[in-house]
């Protein structure tokens, strides 16, 4: 199934409220509305002053991928503040950066 953005709002919101969450962007694929069926769900997770540490990130994680009934990927903003080694790094930061597209944000 390939969701709409709005699909994955409503699926994501009980979670980011649950895990106190700042916002939830979408990018990648997704984001890009080029998804497939095989596509999984690109999620970039903005958990500050959430109380959000350690194995925590492993059960979010887990919950994001249940709601959504799909893979996921997911990165956090605070992993994209740290310095950049290669080219690589760089260009997908910046991917991300240009593609992304909230749709969780705590009022």
């Amino acid at each position: 199934m390939v969701y709409t953005i709005d699909e994955i709002r409503q699926r994501v919101l009980p979670v980011a409220e649950k895990y106190r969450l700042k916002a939830v962007y979408l990018f990648g694929s997704y984001a890009r509305v080029e998804a497939r069926e095989d596509s999984d769900i690109d999620l970039l997770i903005d958990a500050t002053d959430s109380g959000l540490l350690g194995l925590a990130y492993g059960g979010l994680y887990h919950d994001l991928e249940e709601a959504l009934d799909k893979s996921i990927d997911m990165i956090t903003v605070k992993s994209l503040e740290q310095p950049a080694y290669h080219e690589s790094d760089i260009r997908f930061r910046e991917a991300i950066q240009r593609e992304r597209r909230e749709i969780y944000g705590a009022a």
